[in-house]
Order: C-alpha cells, then structure tokens, then sequence
C-alpha cells in the first residue's frame, strides 16, 4: 500500500468519530447531492393561514378580500467542499429548482356584488403559477477558531468556528413589465411569471459550534450556531398590483410606480441548536434540532411613496418575518474503511422538516423532506 492510499486509509477511518464534521481536512474534497420536496402555506400575522381581511374600496364600495397561497418544491443542491486546511473548509452550493408551483386563491367579501372585484384580481393575479432552473449559488468559508474538530477525536470536546458566505442571485428573477408582453386574453406575461429569486444578493457572517462526548460508548454531539445576514441594495422589476389604489389600468399604474425600484430586504438573525446521538457506532446517527429566523423590514424605492409604504407593510401584512422549523433526520455512515460497502465511501442522510405553529407569521410555513448523499475524495 504506497502512503497516499494510506494517507486517505487513515482519513476514513478518524472521520468515522464524528457525523458532524464542519470543516474536512486538509486536501480533502467532499461532494454533496441533496434531493428534497416542499410544500407550504401562507402563514399571515395571526399565525393562521393566509392573509385575512385585507381592506380596498373601489367606486365607493367597500371589499374585504382574504388571500391564500400554497407553494409547492421539487429542487436538487450540489454542494461541493474542500479543506484548505484542517481549519478552514471552502463551499460552493449549486441549487437546480426543477418544479416550482404557486397556487393563489381569494374570497371577497362585501355588501354589494364582487363579481367586478373577482375579475380584476383574476387578471392581475393568476391562480397558478409554475417555473424551473438554477437557483442562488452561495459561496462562502468556514474556519475553525477554537478547539478542535470532532473527527479528530482528541484534545478539547468543544469547537467554535467561524463562517462568511455570499448569494448571489443566479436564478430567475421577476421578469420586466411590457404593455405588448401579453398572451392572448390581454393578461401581461409579466403577472404570470414565477420568479425563482428576488434578485438581490445576500452577505452572511455566522458563529457556529458543537460539543461532543462519549457516553456508554456513543458519540453524542450538541451542535449550535448563529447567523446575521445583510442584503445590497438593488434595482428590481416592481410586481404590479392594483390593492393599494383605487385605480385597477395597469398602465396607470406601472406610470405611477415606475419600470423599476430600488429594493432593500430586510437584515435577518437566525439561530439553531440540535442534538445528536449516535445509534450505531461509526454507522448510524440520529439527529433533532430547531430553527429560528427574524427579519427586519423590507424597503422599497419607486416614483411613489404610497407604493413604497404598502409594499413594506399594511393591513395584516407585513414584510418582517418570524420562522421558526423543528426537524429530525437519520445519518447512515459507510466511510469507515474497516466495514466500508463497496468501492466508494459515503453518507446517506433522510431528513423532515416541519414549521412550528404559531411561532411563524408572515411567510411560507413548509413542510420538507430531503435525501442527500455525501462522499470523500483526497487530492493529491
């Protein structure tokens, strides 16, 4: 056995130590495929589904209008990784949507007839919407700042890393309003298209960390980690509605607004704790933790405050998001070269994902499931 073999030999068999490994060592390349689905609701500020009683009076009357929105993801991620040392890791992740759907339904309410009323939002609003293609792709650095990795097994039973990743938006943003884009019953192309991306790019900086012990011999792991992330301010298509103006001509409209604005996303904190058990030693770990996210305000710029105002927030809406997620997942290991299956070593990982009742208002609340597969390759 000439020493590189060796060399990789003796990498398998200390990664075995730890599922949770966030840098790899030194030379060390890891490609990752995750398969997921998703599905979600609206959730609005009362922690119930949908956007409820949203007020506009048109001609003098007065409607009260209750908004669904159901999202439905089929996407695949690559995730490729390399150890620029055993301290610190590069990361590129490649998103590919291959069927994103959005179903949009309302009920009006009023005192008079909504038969108008349900016209126009029917026109400016399609009730289903579909799109495909490249998602955002990050690229960042993780760094390890105190203790050590629990791959390696030895020293502190405690690391703190440290990460900088950036977005960039690579998918499908809103597509630009033209008067002459229209299909053949007059409605703008523009109100049927599905943007994969907001189209602004996005700035993360983390603190992340793990705690680790054996305890009856199982490896036991306590993984935890904090986020802020920050957004450049950027020039976007305007998505055109009528509800915030007692004027329902597109033209108008898009003249009072203008053909593009200046969008700001709101800062975000995230946090996430999870724990880890080790079912199987050096083959099967089982994984449950909780996501948190909040965010600040979204800000627009057009030729109209008003616009600006109420894109931002109104009536029961608000562009402030709270998430919250729990989730479980089941790591299966075949790296370890002893009882290694196969040629190839690698992971396989299932995980669900659900969002909490309650502790979410004003976004998607989704309910994911994923399979992804990990392997190792050295570099000479």
């Amino acid at each position: 056995m000439n020493s590189k073999i060796l060399f990789l030999f003796i990498l398998l068999s200390t990664l075995v130590l730890s599922q949770t490994h966030f840098t790899i060592p030194q030379n060390v390349w890891r490609l990752s495929f995750n398969q997921s689905i998703a599905s979600g609701k609206w959730i609005g500020h009362d922690g119930e589904k949908g956007l409820k009683d949203l007020k506009y009076k048109l001609k003098g009357i007065d409607y009260s209008i209750d908004q669904y929105w159901e999202h439905a993801l089929n996407a695949q991620e690559f995730t490729l990784e390399y150890g620029f040392s055993d301290k610190s890791t590069f990361i590129i992740q490649v998103p590919i949507v291959q069927k994103f759907n959005e179903d949009h339904a309302w009920l009006i309410s009023s005192d008079s007839s909504t038969v108008v009323l349900d016209d126009i939002m029917k026109f400016y609003f399609p009730n289903n919407k579909s799109n495909s293609g490249l998602g955002n792709v990050t690229v960042g650095m993780k760094k390890l700042f105190i203790g050590n990795p629990a791959w390696r097994g030895e020293g502190r039973k405690y690391s703190i890393y440290g990460g900088l990743d950036a977005t960039f938006p690579f998918g499908q943003s809103l597509k630009k309003y033209y008067p002459k884009d229209i299909d053949d019953n007059g409605i703008p192309n523009q109100f049927k298209h599905l943007p994969i991306s907001n189209g602004v790019t996005k700035w993360r900086g983390s603190l992340f960390g793990e705690l680790y012990r054996k305890v009856k011999g199982r490896l036991i792991n306590i993984n935890w980690s904090f986020s802020l992330s920050s957004y450049n301010r950027e020039l976007i298509n305007p998505s055109y509605s009528f509800l915030w103006i007692e004027e329902t001509g597109i033209d108008s409209i898009s003249k009072v607004i203008g053909n593009a604005v200046l969008f700001e996303q709101g800062k975000q904190i995230s946090l996430s704790i999870q724990g880890q058990l080790e079912l199987w030693p050096k083959r099967m770990f089982l994984s449950s933790g909780m996501d948190w996210m909040k965010s600040g305000r979204d800000q627009y710029f057009s030729n109209s405050d008003k616009w600006d105002t109420w894109m931002s927030s109104n009536n029961n809406y608000d562009t402030k998001k709270t998430l919250s997620t729990q989730f479980i997942k089941l790591n299966f290991l075949n790296i370890d070269p002893f009882k290694q299956y196969g040629p190839i070593p690698f992971e396989l990982e299932f995980g669900i994902r659900w969002y909490v009742p309650y502790l979410t208002y004003h976004t998607f609340g989704y309910t994911s499931s994923w399979l992804k597969i990990s392997s190792y390759f050295q570099a000479w």
